[in-house]
């Protein structure tokens, strides 16, 4: 199993460990659903789908956490930049955080527990 890495230009954040189990890939497709006066089911596809990645962290140690501080505030600008997402297998993708805000608990002494939603843009 490869590490999740993070990458942007020269910057690179590599983490000590991996996200935990189970690993979430939620596809969704764009579509409007909607019920005729008959009861049938409408649906009109939009023709786009979006794929995203959420990385659940436990324990995460102090210096992978400020690293990912300084990545989101600083590297990533929160959604702003995309970058390359190395996942579990080695598969690498472009992404953006969608998080909203980074905020991950310190759940006993240098140890942060969180998660953090990437989505795939190309």
């Amino acid at each position: 199993m490869a590490k999740i890495k993070f990458t942007l230009g020269a910057n690179v954040l590599q983490f000590t460990y991996n996200n935990q189990f189970p690993v979430s890939r939620p596809l969704e497709k764009q579509q409007v659903i909607d019920r005729a006066a008959d009861g049938s089911l409408q649906v009109e596809d939009l023709g786009t789908a979006i794929n995203r990645r959420e990385l659940v962290f436990e324990f995460m140690p102090q210096a992978d956490y400020d690293a990912l501080y300084t990545w989101f505030d600083t590297i990533a600008n929160g959604a702003e930049n995309s970058f390359t997402f190395t996942d579990e297998r080695g598969n690498d993708l472009t992404v953006k955080i969608i998080s909203p805000e980074l905020n991950f608990p310190e759940d006993s002494w240098g140890q942060y527990s969180g998660s953090l939603i990437l989505e795939v843009v190309s």
